[in-house]
């Protein structure tokens, strides 16, 4: 998979303001050619953003991978 696509459907998760605008990505997601492990990220992302949506924590931000710094 292209790394663009990856990315641009990773910030269409994280920007989701509703439960539509998660269908409409999950439908892209659907859509989209993946490695196994790129289509297990994305949908237990889109898993936590429509908890969050839910919980009514849209303003939390997206969880980031910070570098251990050894």
């Amino acid at each position: 998979m292209d790394a663009r696509v990856f990315f641009h459907l990773t910030d269409a998760i994280a920007t989701a303001k509703s439960a539509a605008d998660l269908e409409a990505t999950r439908d892209l997601v659907r859509a989209s050619e993946l490695h196994t492990v790129e289509r297990r990220a994305l949908e237990r992302a889109l898993q936590i953003r429509r908890d969050a949506l839910r919980l009514g924590d849209a303003g939390v931000p997206w969880p980031t991978v910070a570098p251990r710094g050894d």
